[in-house]
C-alpha cells in the first residue's frame, strides 16, 4: 500500500489540479478532482502567492477545493488510495 504524507499532498495540491481517490468515512470510494491553487478558489486569501487556509488544520485531514463541486471538501490522509496529477 502506498503511503502519502499530508505535507506531500498539500505541496502537490498547491501547484496542481490533483485527482485523489480515497475511501470515505462511510466506506464508499470517492474520486475527487481538487486543488489548493488560489486561481481556482473564489475569494481566496493569499500570502506570497500561497493560499492562506483559515480552516482548522488537522494532521489527519487535508482540506481542498473540489473543482467539480465548487466547494471545500476534506479527506483523511490514511484513506488515500491513489493520486494523479492533471486537469
Amino acid at each position: 500500500m502506498t503511503m502519502f504524507t499530508r505535507d506531500g499532498l498539500i505541496d502537490l495540491l498547491r501547484h496542481n489540479i490533483v485527482e485523489v481517490t480515497f475511501t470515505k468515512v462511510n466506506g464508499d470510494e470517492r474520486v475527487m478532482k481538487c486543488t489548493l491553487q488560489p486561481t481556482y478558489i473564489p475569494n481566496a486569501s493569499t500570502r506570497n502567492g500561497e493560499l492562506v487556509i483559515e480552516r482548522a488544520a488537522s494532521s489527519n485531514n487535508v482540506s481542498v477545493w473540489d473543482i467539480n463541486a465548487n466547494g471545500w471538501r476534506s479527506f483523511r490522509v490514511v484513506n488515500v488510495k491513489s493520486v494523479s496529477i492533471g486537469s
